[in-house]
């Protein structure tokens, strides 16, 4: 058995470590493992593995592929980083790292809310100042998250656990997701599906993106659905920019439609230096770093070992993906 490491990004923080792909070959002595660090590299070597761990793969590659017949995915997101159509028309199975970041990106939710809640982007700002501005918080004041009510587009592994710590702080949680025969987690008050979107935005003040980046949920939110919400009601994304329309959401956030917004990806990255959302008032951006963690490594190279010793078995393989659905 040939397994291809291909996981190699110009951040660091998404490219395997040299420790990690080395502990796969100590960890599994019969296997074959070769490693590829550029797409080229990753092309000439696909040729004769049975298995790929990789983040992402041209379509070209997998009709050279003839042995192929799993790839799993370093990342969550599979969309537009592997060739979902070749993969199927080839019947290679996919897997994906989904649940990985799900604990450290939902505590990055509450806090970017938290920070916009409770001021700390004013009081972080008048201290290096050195101001007291306790006057002027009692003009603008802050809010809590009890009591209010929080809207999760995509209640999978990252919704799920947002709803969690929403619900500890006692905010009324609603769940929008594709699946409405699974159980309603007791953390969630009410769950809906993507038909009943608008009800579910209706009267929220905080709605938190963590849907799959797909053709059916481009811009899938945009003015009509701001609209929707509570005046001054904060947006947090941590799923893809493309979901939001960009131009619906800066208007909104200039009118005061939305209070604002906690945004982790953008529709290009890094952001443009002269891009307005940075001296937006308050916006928390941060550099596609939800998922951010030193033990990010350790745990997608587990959940990879766990699904190895599976399809060395021949058993059911974590996190299958839909190849049509692209999730």
């Amino acid at each position: 058995m040939k397994v291809l490491i291909f996981i190699q990004w110009p951040v660091q923080a998404w490219s395997i470590p040299d420790a990690q792909a080395d502990a796969l070959s100590v960890a599994f002595p019969e296997v074959e493992f070769v490693r590829a660090r550029t797409l080229e590299e990753a092309g000439r070597a696909i040729v004769d593995v049975d298995i790929c761990f990789a983040a992402m793969l041209a379509p070209a590659m997998i009709a050279t592929a003839p042995r192929l017949r799993w790839v799993h995915s370093s990342a969550s997101a599979v969309q537009g980083l592997l060739p979902l159509t070749e993969l199927a028309a080839a019947g290679v199975q996919l897997t994906n790292s989904r649940g990985v970041q799900a604990i450290p990106i939902a505590e990055h939710v509450m806090g970017g809310v938290l920070q916009l809640s409770r001021r700390f982007d004013r009081t972080l700002r008048a201290q290096q100042e050195q101001q007291w501005i306790q006057h002027e918080l009692s003009v603008d004041w802050p809010w809590m998250l009890h009591g209010r009510r929080m809207t999760i587009v995509g209640l999978g592994t990252i919704g799920l656990e947002v709803a969690k710590r929403a619900h500890a702080f006692g905010m009324h949680v609603t769940g929008v997701r594709r699946h409405l025969d699974r159980e309603r987690p007791p953390y969630v008050d009410a769950v809906v599906g993507a038909g009943h979107l608008d009800d579910a935005l209706t009267n929220c003040d905080v709605v938190v993106l963590s849907a799959p980046g797909t053709t059916h949920t481009t811009h899938l939110i945009g003015a009509p659905q701001l609209a929707r919400l509570n005046r001054g009601a904060v947006l947090v994304n941590v799923a893809r920019a493309g979901i939001v329309d960009g131009q619906a959401m800066q208007a909104a956030l200039h009118s005061g439609q939305l209070g604002g917004a906690v945004l982790d990806v953008f529709d290009h990255e890094p952001l443009a230096a002269d891009h307005p959302l940075w001296t937006t008032p308050n916006v928390v951006l941060t550099p596609h770093s939800a998922g951010f963690r030193a033990s990010h490594w350790d745990e997608a190279a587990a959940l990879f070992r766990d699904n190895l010793r599976r399809f060395q078995r021949g058993e059911p393989l974590h996190n299958p993906v839909d190849l049509a659905a692209g999730y």
